[in-house]
């Protein structure tokens, strides 16, 4: 009998501790998103936080604030700092603020220090912290022109117009319709800081008769480790290329930096200038032998 009433006594205990313990409130905050994570060094960007109550009980004075410790992110036009009336459990509120990363900032992986103050329902202020990591770098951009054209191969000059280091370069010239690459169609230039340049050499043939534009890819790795694809267009001129016709004759066309007019026109300025000379001596020496007879009589 006794065993009884202490196993009904247990039963009791444990079931009336259980509710204690669902009857007590948690109260927890915390930022559950960030959007955009990567900074492009020298630019404003706007970040937004998002803060949810993930706790059960409504939350008062709400107060948020942010820091990077090394100062290459800083807010730009306001502080760092954003309060909140009130928030209910289970709700959530966005947070902007317009800031900027630093020109010099080096690529790669700054932690943000978040700091959430807030009161419960029963008055009391609760202080919590975390951290979080944002990207400063990434992705980059790049410009193609034409350095040389001859007959043994197009030059094409590849420089970083970005404001990111790209490394492992290669430059690709793809399958299309109005070229074709007679051995290798990639080239690789290797790493590239922002503001730098390379060239790279290719034996490209024309497949039509006019000037077209030609399709180039640009592989390199990011800073943050990905490897990303560029697609650019440069137009390529008329030139002396030799192609192969669809009847298999081999022809002339394509792209050309020569211009054959041109030098027959400057042969025929030089020629003229030497006759003029010639003309001016001759009356020169016309116009002294006149002379001297009209002395001498």
């Amino acid at each position: 009998m006794k065993k009884n009433r202490i196993f009904i006594l247990l039963v009791l205990s444990i079931m009336i501790i259980m509710r204690l313990v669902a009857a007590v409130n948690t109260y927890n905050i915390e930022v559950t998103d960030i959007s955009h994570t990567n900074l492009v060094p020298g630019e404003q960007t706007k970040l937004t936080f998002k803060l949810e109550n993930t706790g059960d009980s409504n939350l008062y004075n709400i107060i948020f604030s942010w820091e990077e410790k090394t100062g290459n992110i800083l807010p730009i036009g306001s502080s760092n700092t954003q309060s909140l009336d009130s928030l209910n459990d289970g709700d959530d509120e966005k947070f902007d603020f317009n800031i900027f990363a630093s020109a010099s900032a080096s690529p790669g992986l700054y932690e943000l220090t978040f700091t959430i103050r807030f009161d419960n329902e029963n008055g009391t202020t609760i202080t919590e912290t975390s951290n979080a990591g944002i990207i400063v770098g990434g992705q980059t951009d790049f410009d193609v022109s034409v350095s040389d054209i001859s007959s043994s191969g197009v030059i094409l000059s590849v420089a970083n117009v970005g404001k990111n280091p790209a490394n492992s370069v290669i430059v690709i010239i793809p399958e299309q319709s109005n070229f074709k690459v007679s051995g290798s169609s990639s080239s690789i230039i290797g790493n590239l800081d922002k503001g730098d340049y390379s060239v790279a050499s290719f034996q490209i043939n024309s497949l039509t008769r006019s000037s077209s534009n030609l399709n180039v890819e640009i592989q390199y790795t990011d800073t943050i480790g990905a490897r990303q694809t560029v697609m650019k267009t440069v137009e390529i001129q008329q030139t002396s290329a030799q192609i192969t016709s669809s009847a298999g004759q081999s022809t002339t066309t394509g792209y050309s930096v020569t211009n054959n007019s041109g030098n027959s026109n400057t042969w025929l300025i030089i020629a003229f200038f030497i006759s003029m000379i010639l003309t001016i001596g001759v009356i020169i020496f016309i116009v002294k032998k006149n002379r001297k007879k009209n002395e001498n009589n």
